[in-house]
Protein backbone atom coordinates (compact mmCIF):
# COMPACT_ATOMS: atom_id res chain seq x y z
CA UNK A 1 0.00 0.00 0.00
CA UNK A 2 2.73 2.46 0.95
CA UNK A 3 5.33 2.28 -1.96
CA UNK A 4 2.04 2.38 -4.40
CA UNK A 5 1.24 5.76 -2.42
CA UNK A 6 4.67 6.62 -3.51
CA UNK A 7 4.96 5.40 -6.97
CA UNK A 8 1.43 7.57 -7.28
CA UNK A 9 3.43 11.14 -5.86
CA UNK A 10 6.24 9.97 -8.44
CA UNK A 11 4.32 9.52 -11.22
CA UNK A 12 2.14 12.73 -10.81
CA UNK A 13 5.57 14.60 -10.43
CA UNK A 14 6.88 12.90 -14.12
CA UNK A 15 3.57 14.24 -15.54
CA UNK A 16 3.62 17.35 -13.94
CA UNK A 17 7.05 17.65 -15.21
CA UNK A 18 5.97 16.97 -19.27
CA UNK A 19 3.20 19.35 -18.97
CA UNK A 20 5.63 21.91 -17.75
CA UNK A 21 8.41 21.50 -20.29
CA UNK A 22 8.86 19.72 -23.55
CA UNK A 23 10.50 16.58 -24.15
CA UNK A 24 13.85 17.61 -25.58
CA UNK A 25 13.66 20.60 -22.87
CA UNK A 26 13.29 18.06 -19.95
CA UNK A 27 16.27 16.45 -21.67
CA UNK A 28 18.53 19.00 -22.00
CA UNK A 29 17.85 20.58 -18.31
CA UNK A 30 18.47 16.54 -16.96
CA UNK A 31 22.33 16.59 -18.26
CA UNK A 32 22.33 20.16 -16.84
CA UNK A 33 21.47 18.80 -13.66
CA UNK A 34 23.92 15.18 -13.48
CA UNK A 35 26.47 17.58 -14.58
CA UNK A 36 26.25 20.28 -12.27
CA UNK A 37 28.12 20.84 -8.72
CA UNK A 38 25.37 20.65 -6.98
CA UNK A 39 26.40 22.05 -3.63
CA UNK A 40 24.13 24.10 -1.52
CA UNK A 41 22.20 26.20 -2.65
CA UNK A 42 21.73 24.58 -6.21
CA UNK A 43 17.97 25.25 -7.48
CA UNK A 44 17.65 22.93 -10.21
CA UNK A 45 14.03 24.64 -10.65
CA UNK A 46 16.16 27.71 -11.48
CA UNK A 47 19.33 25.74 -12.99
CA UNK A 48 17.52 23.65 -15.41
CA UNK A 49 13.76 24.20 -15.29
CA UNK A 50 10.69 22.79 -13.63
CA UNK A 51 9.70 19.94 -16.08
CA UNK A 52 13.85 18.67 -15.71
CA UNK A 53 13.74 19.58 -11.97
CA UNK A 54 10.50 17.15 -11.42
CA UNK A 55 11.46 14.68 -14.16
CA UNK A 56 14.94 14.30 -11.66
CA UNK A 57 13.36 13.71 -8.55
CA UNK A 58 10.51 11.74 -10.38
CA UNK A 59 13.42 9.09 -11.29
CA UNK A 60 16.13 9.70 -8.47
CA UNK A 61 13.00 8.41 -5.97
CA UNK A 62 11.51 6.08 -8.26
CA UNK A 63 14.84 3.90 -9.05
CA UNK A 64 15.14 3.32 -5.15
CA UNK A 65 11.26 2.34 -5.17
CA UNK A 66 12.06 -0.12 -7.80
CA UNK A 67 14.75 -1.35 -5.35
CA UNK A 68 12.90 -1.77 -2.36
CA UNK A 69 10.52 -3.92 -4.15
CA UNK A 70 13.18 -6.35 -6.17
CA UNK A 71 14.27 -6.75 -2.84
CA UNK A 72 11.23 -7.46 -1.21
CA UNK A 73 12.14 -5.16 1.70
CA UNK A 74 8.77 -4.14 3.83
CA UNK A 75 8.15 -0.53 4.04
CA UNK A 76 8.26 1.15 7.53
CA UNK A 77 8.59 4.64 8.81
CA UNK A 78 12.30 5.00 7.92
CA UNK A 79 12.06 3.72 4.42
CA UNK A 80 9.11 6.05 3.94
CA UNK A 81 10.92 8.76 5.17
CA UNK A 82 14.49 8.33 3.39
CA UNK A 83 12.00 8.31 0.26
CA UNK A 84 10.45 11.43 0.66
CA UNK A 85 13.86 12.93 0.83
CA UNK A 86 15.27 11.59 -1.94
CA UNK A 87 12.31 12.87 -3.82
CA UNK A 88 12.67 16.32 -1.72
CA UNK A 89 16.57 16.99 -2.23
CA UNK A 90 16.75 15.78 -5.93
CA UNK A 91 14.91 19.13 -6.57
CA UNK A 92 18.31 20.28 -5.24
CA UNK A 93 21.00 18.70 -4.89
CA UNK A 94 20.88 14.88 -6.12
CA UNK A 95 20.79 13.27 -9.28
CA UNK A 96 21.40 9.53 -10.41
CA UNK A 97 25.06 10.46 -11.57
CA UNK A 98 25.82 11.77 -7.65
CA UNK A 99 24.14 9.16 -6.09
CA UNK A 100 25.12 5.96 -7.61
CA UNK A 101 28.81 5.46 -6.48
CA UNK A 102 27.43 6.35 -2.79
CA UNK A 103 24.83 3.29 -3.39
CA UNK A 104 27.95 1.13 -4.75
CA UNK A 105 29.74 2.09 -1.39
CA UNK A 106 27.22 0.89 0.52
CA UNK A 107 25.98 -2.08 -1.38
CA UNK A 108 30.16 -3.43 -0.96
CA UNK A 109 29.54 -2.12 2.93
CA UNK A 110 26.31 -4.75 2.68
CA UNK A 111 28.22 -7.58 1.06
CA UNK A 112 31.65 -7.26 3.47
CA UNK A 113 29.02 -8.22 6.05
CA UNK A 114 27.15 -10.38 4.13
CA UNK A 115 23.66 -9.04 4.09
CA UNK A 116 21.15 -8.54 1.59
CA UNK A 117 21.59 -4.84 -0.32
CA UNK A 118 17.81 -4.31 0.93
CA UNK A 119 18.93 -4.34 4.72
CA UNK A 120 21.16 -0.82 3.93
CA UNK A 121 19.06 0.28 1.36
CA UNK A 122 18.19 3.38 3.79
CA UNK A 123 21.44 4.46 4.44
CA UNK A 124 21.87 4.24 0.68
CA UNK A 125 19.80 6.89 0.29
CA UNK A 126 20.55 8.79 3.09
CA UNK A 127 24.41 8.72 2.27
CA UNK A 128 23.26 11.32 -0.68
CA UNK A 129 23.43 14.21 1.99
CA UNK A 130 27.28 14.23 0.46
CA UNK A 131 26.87 13.16 -3.35
CA UNK A 132 28.02 17.03 -3.97
CA UNK A 133 31.47 16.03 -3.01
CA UNK A 134 31.14 13.47 -6.58
CA UNK A 135 29.85 16.45 -8.26
CA UNK A 136 32.07 18.66 -7.04
CA UNK A 137 35.38 16.51 -8.01
CA UNK A 138 33.79 15.32 -11.00
CA UNK A 139 32.55 18.37 -12.63
CA UNK A 140 34.02 21.73 -11.39
CA UNK A 141 36.22 24.35 -12.91
CA UNK A 142 35.41 23.14 -16.57
CA UNK A 143 37.35 20.25 -16.41
CA UNK A 144 35.00 17.24 -16.88
CA UNK A 145 37.51 14.66 -18.12
CA UNK A 146 37.74 10.82 -17.37
CA UNK A 147 40.58 10.96 -14.38
CA UNK A 148 38.57 13.91 -12.84
CA UNK A 149 35.26 11.13 -13.11
CA UNK A 150 36.70 7.97 -12.24
CA UNK A 151 38.50 9.90 -8.84
CA UNK A 152 34.86 11.23 -7.90
CA UNK A 153 33.29 7.78 -8.18
CA UNK A 154 36.39 6.40 -6.40
CA UNK A 155 35.71 9.16 -3.64
CA UNK A 156 31.71 8.23 -3.77
CA UNK A 157 32.32 4.58 -3.16
CA UNK A 158 34.77 5.10 -0.42
CA UNK A 159 32.15 7.45 1.43
CA UNK A 160 29.25 5.43 1.14
CA UNK A 161 31.20 2.35 2.21
CA UNK A 162 32.32 4.06 5.80
CA UNK A 163 28.78 5.75 5.86
CA UNK A 164 26.36 2.98 7.77
CA UNK A 165 28.71 3.20 10.14
CA UNK A 166 29.29 6.52 10.75
CA UNK A 167 25.39 7.14 11.01
CA UNK A 168 25.37 4.41 13.89
CA UNK A 169 28.57 6.30 15.61
CA UNK A 170 26.66 9.77 15.79
CA UNK A 171 23.51 8.43 17.39
CA UNK A 172 24.91 7.54 20.39
CA UNK A 173 26.52 11.24 20.43
CA UNK A 174 23.04 13.27 20.67
CA UNK A 175 21.01 10.26 22.66
CA UNK A 176 18.27 10.37 20.03
CA UNK A 177 17.46 14.48 20.26
CA UNK A 178 17.92 15.30 16.52
CA UNK A 179 16.16 13.51 14.03
CA UNK A 180 19.06 14.07 11.31
CA UNK A 181 21.40 11.63 12.00
CA UNK A 182 22.59 11.22 8.61
CA UNK A 183 22.98 15.44 8.59
CA UNK A 184 25.41 15.05 11.70
CA UNK A 185 27.37 12.43 9.70
CA UNK A 186 27.40 13.95 6.26
CA UNK A 187 28.15 17.00 8.25
CA UNK A 188 31.60 15.16 9.59
CA UNK A 189 32.52 13.54 6.39
CA UNK A 190 31.81 16.83 4.16
CA UNK A 191 34.03 18.54 6.52
CA UNK A 192 36.49 16.50 6.37
CA UNK A 193 36.91 16.17 2.39
CA UNK A 194 36.56 20.55 2.52
CA UNK A 195 39.95 20.15 4.41
CA UNK A 196 41.38 18.10 2.33
CA UNK A 197 40.10 20.28 -0.86
CA UNK A 198 41.37 23.43 0.97
CA UNK A 199 45.04 22.03 1.95
CA UNK A 200 45.19 21.08 -1.90
CA UNK A 201 44.83 24.96 -2.65
CA UNK A 202 41.52 24.07 -4.23
CA UNK A 203 39.12 26.43 -2.99
CA UNK A 204 35.40 25.47 -2.96
CA UNK A 205 33.70 28.21 -4.78
CA UNK A 206 29.70 28.54 -3.39
CA UNK A 207 26.70 28.30 -5.77
CA UNK A 208 23.50 30.24 -5.53
CA UNK A 209 20.58 29.25 -7.37
CA UNK A 210 16.89 30.08 -6.28
CA UNK A 211 13.92 30.59 -8.03
CA UNK A 212 11.63 33.35 -7.26
CA UNK A 213 9.17 33.37 -9.78
CA UNK A 214 5.77 33.25 -8.86
CA UNK A 215 4.16 31.83 -11.20
CA UNK A 216 6.40 28.74 -10.15
CA UNK A 217 6.10 29.43 -6.41
CA UNK A 218 1.94 29.43 -6.97
CA UNK A 219 2.09 25.94 -9.05
CA UNK A 220 4.31 24.12 -6.43
CA UNK A 221 1.88 25.88 -3.67
CA UNK A 222 -1.13 24.40 -4.88
CA UNK A 223 0.92 20.84 -5.43
CA UNK A 224 2.08 20.91 -2.02
CA UNK A 225 -1.62 21.59 -0.36
CA UNK A 226 -3.69 18.76 -3.23
CA UNK A 227 -0.65 16.73 -2.02
CA UNK A 228 -1.60 17.43 1.75
CA UNK A 229 -5.22 17.22 1.19
CA UNK A 230 -4.99 13.75 -0.54
CA UNK A 231 -2.64 12.21 1.89
CA UNK A 232 -5.07 12.69 4.56
CA UNK A 233 -7.57 11.39 2.45
CA UNK A 234 -5.85 8.31 2.34
CA UNK A 235 -4.81 8.26 5.61
CA UNK A 236 -8.75 8.91 6.90
CA UNK A 237 -10.00 5.47 3.99
CA UNK A 238 -7.07 3.61 2.81
CA UNK A 239 -6.18 1.70 6.57
CA UNK A 240 -9.17 -0.89 6.11
CA UNK A 241 -10.85 0.67 9.47
CA UNK A 242 -13.69 3.37 10.11
CA UNK A 243 -12.62 7.23 9.89
CA UNK A 244 -13.39 7.30 13.73
CA UNK A 245 -10.96 4.68 14.20
CA UNK A 246 -8.17 6.51 12.11
CA UNK A 247 -8.76 9.92 13.70
CA UNK A 248 -8.06 8.03 16.87
CA UNK A 249 -4.33 7.29 15.86
CA UNK A 250 -3.84 10.17 14.53
CA UNK A 251 -5.00 11.64 18.39
CA UNK A 252 -2.43 9.25 19.71
CA UNK A 253 0.74 10.34 16.79
CA UNK A 254 -0.76 14.34 17.89
CA UNK A 255 -0.35 13.57 21.66
CA UNK A 256 2.40 11.35 21.42
CA UNK A 257 5.41 12.47 24.21
CA UNK A 258 8.26 9.66 23.69
CA UNK A 259 11.06 10.63 21.88
CA UNK A 260 11.94 6.94 21.32
CA UNK A 261 8.88 5.48 19.94
CA UNK A 262 9.00 7.44 16.88
CA UNK A 263 7.91 5.14 13.82
CA UNK A 264 4.80 6.25 13.81
CA UNK A 265 3.86 3.42 10.23
CA UNK A 266 5.33 0.92 12.62
CA UNK A 267 2.56 2.11 15.33
CA UNK A 268 -0.57 3.55 13.87
CA UNK A 269 -0.32 2.52 10.53
CA UNK A 270 -1.59 4.44 7.30
CA UNK A 271 -3.64 6.44 9.63
CA UNK A 272 -0.02 8.76 9.87
CA UNK A 273 -0.91 9.57 6.65
CA UNK A 274 -3.10 11.94 7.89
CA UNK A 275 0.28 13.66 10.04
CA UNK A 276 1.81 13.44 6.70
CA UNK A 277 -0.68 16.16 5.17
CA UNK A 278 -1.34 17.89 8.61
CA UNK A 279 2.52 18.50 8.53
CA UNK A 280 2.81 19.51 5.00
CA UNK A 281 -0.11 22.48 5.34
CA UNK A 282 1.20 23.76 7.94
CA UNK A 283 4.78 23.75 6.62
CA UNK A 284 3.39 25.36 3.41
CA UNK A 285 1.63 27.90 5.06
CA UNK A 286 4.45 28.85 6.99
CA UNK A 287 6.45 29.44 4.26
CA UNK A 288 3.43 31.51 2.46
CA UNK A 289 2.95 33.41 5.40
CA UNK A 290 6.59 34.63 5.69
CA UNK A 291 6.92 35.22 1.72
CA UNK A 292 8.85 33.00 0.93
CA UNK A 293 8.85 31.57 -2.52
CA UNK A 294 7.84 27.51 -3.15
CA UNK A 295 11.07 26.58 -5.39
CA UNK A 296 13.43 23.62 -5.17
CA UNK A 297 14.30 23.56 -2.18
CA UNK A 298 11.66 24.82 -0.27
CA UNK A 299 9.47 22.12 -1.34
CA UNK A 300 12.26 19.95 -0.73
CA UNK A 301 11.74 21.29 2.99
CA UNK A 302 8.34 20.70 2.77
CA UNK A 303 8.47 17.12 1.44
CA UNK A 304 11.20 16.19 3.94
CA UNK A 305 8.75 17.87 6.61
CA UNK A 306 6.57 15.26 5.31
CA UNK A 307 8.47 12.28 5.17
CA UNK A 308 9.40 12.57 9.05
CA UNK A 309 6.16 12.88 9.65
CA UNK A 310 6.19 8.94 10.06
CA UNK A 311 9.09 9.19 11.65
CA UNK A 312 8.74 11.54 14.58
CA UNK A 313 7.42 14.86 14.09
CA UNK A 314 3.76 16.41 14.47
CA UNK A 315 2.06 19.26 15.36
CA UNK A 316 2.71 19.21 18.68
CA UNK A 317 6.06 19.13 18.81
CA UNK A 318 7.66 20.92 15.99
CA UNK A 319 5.36 24.10 16.20
CA UNK A 320 7.13 25.41 19.21
CA UNK A 321 10.86 24.73 17.14
CA UNK A 322 8.89 26.73 14.23
CA UNK A 323 8.13 29.76 16.19
CA UNK A 324 11.59 29.51 17.80
CA UNK A 325 13.45 30.01 14.06
CA UNK A 326 11.40 32.69 12.87
CA UNK A 327 11.67 34.12 16.19
CA UNK A 328 15.47 34.23 15.56
CA UNK A 329 14.40 34.98 11.51
CA UNK A 330 13.28 38.53 12.91
CA UNK A 331 16.35 39.44 15.39
CA UNK A 332 19.48 37.78 12.95
CA UNK A 333 20.64 40.87 10.53
CA UNK A 334 19.78 38.68 7.27
CA UNK A 335 16.44 39.80 4.99
CA UNK A 336 13.69 37.83 6.65
CA UNK A 337 13.15 36.58 2.88
CA UNK A 338 16.83 34.95 2.95
CA UNK A 339 17.10 31.69 1.47
CA UNK A 340 18.84 30.35 4.62
CA UNK A 341 16.19 31.54 6.63
CA UNK A 342 13.69 29.54 4.77
CA UNK A 343 15.66 26.89 4.63
CA UNK A 344 16.79 27.03 8.54
CA UNK A 345 12.99 27.21 9.72
CA UNK A 346 11.89 24.28 7.37
CA UNK A 347 14.77 21.91 8.98
CA UNK A 348 15.02 23.35 12.43
CA UNK A 349 12.39 20.65 12.81
CA UNK A 350 14.77 17.82 13.23
CA UNK A 351 14.81 19.03 16.51
CA UNK A 352 11.06 17.92 17.27
CA UNK A 353 12.11 14.91 20.08
CA UNK A 354 13.77 17.85 22.17
CA UNK A 355 10.03 19.41 22.50
CA UNK A 356 8.43 16.11 22.51
CA UNK A 357 10.70 15.57 25.49
CA UNK A 358 11.40 18.80 27.63
CA UNK A 359 8.16 20.78 26.50
CA UNK A 360 7.06 23.54 24.31
CA UNK A 361 9.70 26.49 26.40
CA UNK A 362 12.65 23.93 25.02
CA UNK A 363 11.35 23.56 21.62
CA UNK A 364 11.06 27.34 21.10
CA UNK A 365 14.76 27.54 22.58
CA UNK A 366 16.10 24.72 20.42
CA UNK A 367 14.37 26.67 17.08
CA UNK A 368 15.51 29.81 18.58
CA UNK A 369 19.05 28.26 18.84
CA UNK A 370 19.19 25.92 15.55
CA UNK A 371 18.63 29.37 13.19
CA UNK A 372 21.86 30.45 14.44
CA UNK A 373 24.07 27.64 14.15
CA UNK A 374 22.46 26.91 10.66
CA UNK A 375 23.02 30.29 9.22
CA UNK A 376 26.79 29.89 9.82
CA UNK A 377 27.63 26.18 9.85
CA UNK A 378 27.81 25.52 5.82
CA UNK A 379 30.73 27.65 5.86
CA UNK A 380 32.71 25.22 7.79
CA UNK A 381 32.11 22.49 4.72
CA UNK A 382 31.55 24.94 1.20
CA UNK A 383 27.74 23.40 1.08
CA UNK A 384 29.22 19.87 0.60
CA UNK A 385 26.13 18.24 3.12
CA UNK A 386 23.06 18.60 1.42
CA UNK A 387 21.79 17.69 4.86
CA UNK A 388 23.70 20.62 6.46
CA UNK A 389 20.72 21.94 9.26
CA UNK A 390 21.06 18.11 10.25
CA UNK A 391 24.64 18.95 11.24
CA UNK A 392 23.76 22.33 12.90
CA UNK A 393 20.68 20.46 14.54
CA UNK A 394 23.53 17.71 15.84
CA UNK A 395 25.53 20.61 17.72
CA UNK A 396 22.45 22.42 18.99
CA UNK A 397 20.72 18.67 20.50
CA UNK A 398 24.65 18.16 22.07
CA UNK A 399 25.34 21.49 23.54
CA UNK A 400 21.40 21.92 24.74
CA UNK A 401 20.20 19.20 26.27
CA UNK A 402 22.23 18.89 28.84
CA UNK A 403 21.54 22.59 29.81
CA UNK A 404 18.00 21.12 30.49
CA UNK A 405 19.03 18.71 31.82
CA UNK A 406 21.17 20.46 34.37
CA UNK A 407 17.75 23.29 34.59
CA UNK A 408 15.56 20.28 35.34
CA UNK A 409 17.89 19.36 38.36
CA UNK A 410 19.28 22.55 39.56
CA UNK A 411 15.85 24.60 39.57
CA UNK A 412 13.05 22.18 39.28
CA UNK A 413 14.43 18.81 41.50
CA UNK A 414 13.83 16.70 38.31
CA UNK A 415 16.74 14.29 37.33
CA UNK A 416 16.73 12.26 34.11
CA UNK A 417 18.04 7.98 34.86
CA UNK A 418 18.01 6.43 31.43
CA UNK A 419 14.36 7.68 29.66
CA UNK A 420 12.87 8.15 32.98
CA UNK A 421 12.53 11.63 34.95
CA UNK A 422 12.11 11.59 38.41
CA UNK A 423 11.73 14.12 40.81
CA UNK A 424 13.34 14.24 43.94
CA UNK A 425 11.65 14.23 47.59
CA UNK A 426 13.08 16.77 50.59
CA UNK A 427 15.10 15.29 52.27
CA UNK A 428 16.16 12.27 49.38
Amino acid sequence: MDYWALIFICSAFMIIAFLSASPSEIMHGFGEINTSRSVLVSDYIAMAGLGATLFNAALSCGLFLLLLILTKTKPNGKIITALFLTLGFSMFGKNIVNTLPLCLGVGLYARIHRDSFGVFVVNAMFSATVSPIVSEIAFSGGDRSVPRFIIAYGAGIVIGFVFPALVTSVKKIHNDYCLYNSGIAGGFIATFAAGIFKSMGYEIVPEFYWETSSKTSMYLGIWAYSFAVISIIFGLVAGGENIKSAFRKFKAIFTEKEKHNNDYHFHYGISCYINIGIMCIIATTTMLILKFPINGPVLGGIITIAGFAVAGKQMRNTVPIILGSIAAVYLNRFEVTEASNALSILFSTGLAPIACKFGFFWGIIAGFMHVSVAIFIGDINGGLNLYNNGFAGGFVAITLVPIILLFNKVVLGKEEIGHFTYKRRKGD
